[in-house]
């Protein structure tokens, strides 16, 4: 049994209801845990809309809770993460460290696995699983997960995999989602 799956976020409406990639997501990471698989679920995302307060987050949290029958003792929030890189960093300060948890599964979208699976190994210092959800794929997006695995990788040029501070100090200084350059700065 793994300790977690962990399940990415893609995007809601104003009133918290999620699209249909981020409900395949959810749909996946559920099955580990109704399956035993998996005890606890993460959900990951910040309240990223500017009409309303509604973290993603608590979105997909209350959809597994009251549509996938999920125990809602088995559930954590992570509100931080702004983008994947976010959820790989937070989720190993807030959960992954300190629980001590050394196998856990994260769930995306199948065109966002290997981007996914190249970000968390870095940010965990070690290789991660990453299960695939069914959803859309095409050259757009295939083209754009590689110029966002290339930014990524310009990003953190230079830190050392697993290294937990210089990878958080790099996020709040020079990633523009947590420097203050598109979204407020994080501290």
């Amino acid at each position: 049994m793994r300790d977690a799956v962990i399940v990415l976020a893609h995007l809601m409406d104003a009133a918290g209801r999620l699209n249909d990639e981020s409900l395949s997501r959810l749909s996946l990471a559920c099955e580990f845990v109704r399956a035993g698989e998996a005890p606890v679920l993460v959900t990951c995302g910040w309240a990223y809309r500017n009409d309303t307060d509604i973290c993603i987050a608590d979105a997909m949290a209350q959809y597994a809770i009251r549509y996938f029958r999920i125990d809602r003792s088995k559930v954590v929030i992570e509100p931080h993460s702004r983008d994947t890189v976010g959820d790989a960093v937070f989720t190993k300060r807030n959960f992954v460290n300190s629980r001590a948890w050394n196998d856990v599964i994260i769930v995306t979208t199948a065109y966002h696995v290997n981007r996914t699976r190249e970000i968390f190994s870095f940010i965990y210092g070690k290789n991660v699983d990453v299960a695939g959800a069914e959803g859309p794929n095409n050259a757009s997006l295939e083209d754009s997960e590689k110029k966002s695995l290339d930014v990524f990788r310009a990003t953190f040029k230079g830190v050392l995999a697993g290294d937990d501070a210089m990878i958080y100090r790099r996020l709040i200084i020079s990633h523009p989602f947590y420097n203050g350059v598109v979204y407020p700065a994080m501290i």
